[in-house]
């Protein structure tokens, strides 16, 4: 965990002995808590302990609602690519707390800090392991809603490879169902705003598990491109071009990367969620052909929905080093200049509609003042003469006959 400069103090300590664990060190401290290294003193097994301390995103009541629904979400998800929770629990002192599995690694927006673009194999690898964790929750209707490159940890395993674990189903959603949490009448849009579908953002107490396919479409993007598909100086900003505008081709920022697999990541970032991937094991088959050759076969919550029998195209080890400073910046460039050019594309449309409002109201006006012109007319014209408006305007014929 990154420590936040507006951390919470730790309510452990180094040595003190939680229900039956004791406390080994303090992996880090956050706005809303504390995660701590600690030892079963009887199995002599480390775990990770998760205490929440501060509740900086709603009230006391809220988020140890999410904090227990996080716990329970968690441990009802039968996939290896989900970090464990196995206990929970709460301190003399109030503070509620979580039981996980320990998990040594870092998580994938430290990876993209570091190395930015990813290999195409490895970049694909990582999100299928993540989908089948979304396919084994989804199941069991569950959405987690916040899927980002900080909630993907790549786990170091004994033999060297690296297995990713979906963290943090603090904001999960049970579909189809009423918890009757607190949680239930929040309305502010929950989640991270560059990886937020736009329905979420309209109304995060509305969205299916279409929401966690459009994330992993934002998060691939990341990792093939090395740059967020949605970009902006503020949240404002990030939000609007969700909600209005297509990120930055694929090809305009990295050119190895195949057609198909560009349309596969077009797909899952489809604003209409009916057009979308269906399904995380739909998803998942569509990038079989891109991933390791024994990967996909090795996805157990993908597997019992679709089955074995892609053979992926590409093949060998992770890759590239990362890309020179020269790269970077050309795809910085890149996404500014796209980000301009929506830009003047949106400026354009309003203007144009502008003058079409504009033109109307004019059309309007004078419709309306022709109208008004008639009804206010004296005399009507008929057979080429003016005929007065009043019997007194007519020439009386008989007024100077003499009998």
């Amino acid at each position: 965990m990154v420590n936040d400069p507006h951390a919470v103090q730790s309510p452990v300590a180094v040595g003190e002995v939680i229900d039956k664990y004791r406390v080994e060190r303090i992996l880090g401290i956050g706005a809303m808590g504390v995660v701590a290294a600690a030892r079963h003193t009887t199995l002599d097994q480390v775990v990770a302990i998760k205490l929440l301390v501060g509740h900086r995103f709603g009230t006391q009541e809220e988020s140890v609602a999410r904090f227990l629904g996080e716990a329970r979400a968690a441990a009802r998800i039968g996939s290896d690519h989900v970090c464990r929770v196995s206990d929970i629990g709460q301190l003399p002192s109030g503070v509620p707390y979580m039981v996980m599995e320990y998990l040594e690694g870092n998580d994938l927006e430290e990876e993209l800090e570091r190395r930015g673009q990813l290999g195409i194999v490895e970049a694909v690898d990582y999100v299928l392991q993540a989908l089948d964790a979304m396919a084994a929750a989804h199941a069991i209707g569950i959405v987690h809603r916040d899927l980002k490159p900080a909630n993907l940890f790549l786990a170091q395993r004994p033999d060297g490879t690296r297995r990713v674990k979906v963290l943090d189903f603090g904001i999960s959603k049970a579909v189809g169902g009423s918890s009757g949490s607190p949680l239930t009448g929040v309305s502010r849009s929950l989640g991270t705003p560059a990886y937020m579908p736009p329905e979420q953002i309209r109304d995060p107490k509305r969205v299916d598990h279409r929401a966690d396919l459009w994330s992993l479409g934002a998060i691939l993007y990341e990792l093939l491109t090395g740059q967020m598909a949605f970009v902006g100086e503020n949240v404002k900003v990030v939000l609007d071009r969700v909600l209005q505008e297509e990120p930055c081709p694929v090809h305009q920022l990295r050119g190895d990367v195949p057609p198909a697999l560009v349309g596969v990541v077009a797909r899952a970032l489809t604003r209409d969620r009916e057009q979308r991937w269906p399904s995380a094991a739909a998803f998942a088959r569509a990038l079989a052909p891109y991933a390791s050759p024994a990967l996909f076969a090795s996805l157990p919550s993908i597997q019992r929905e679709v089955g074995s029998g892609a053979m992926p195209a590409y093949a060998g080890p992770y890759g590239p080093p990362p890309a020179p400073m020269h790269e970077v910046h050309r795809r910085q460039s890149a996404v500014q200049d796209w980000t301009a050019l929506q830009a003047r594309q949106r400026r354009s449309h309003a203007v144009i509609l502008v003058m079409i409002a504009a033109l109307l109201f004019a059309a309007a006006g004078a419709i309306l003042i022709v109208r008004a012109t008639r009804a206010r007319r004296p005399a009507a014209v008929e057979d080429g003469g003016v005929i007065p408006a009043s019997s007194s305007e007519w020439p009386n014929p008989f007024r100077n006959h003499k009998r």
